[in-house]
């Protein structure tokens, strides 16, 4: 039990990260004057965003499986 309370722990620090690269990147797009390159910083910040989402999702799952456990 304490091995999976570290896991979600893990996993919500990594998904918050994430979540906070995503905000520098989409700060970092909107100051560029290079289309190109504000395309690509967006498209980074869409997958951190999607990646946080699938770790969260992860915790969640890992929650459920305790709670049919118990």
């Amino acid at each position: 039990m304490r091995v999976t309370r570290s896991i979600r722990k893990t996993l919500d620090l990594v998904a918050s990260h994430n979540e906070d690269a995503a905000l520098a990147v989409m700060r970092a797009a909107e100051r560029t004057g290079d289309q190109l390159l504000r395309q690509q910083l967006l498209n980074v910040v869409h997958l951190l965003n999607q990646d946080a989402q699938d770790l969260r999702a992860a915790r969640a799952q890992m929650s459920d499986g305790e709670l049919r456990r118990a």
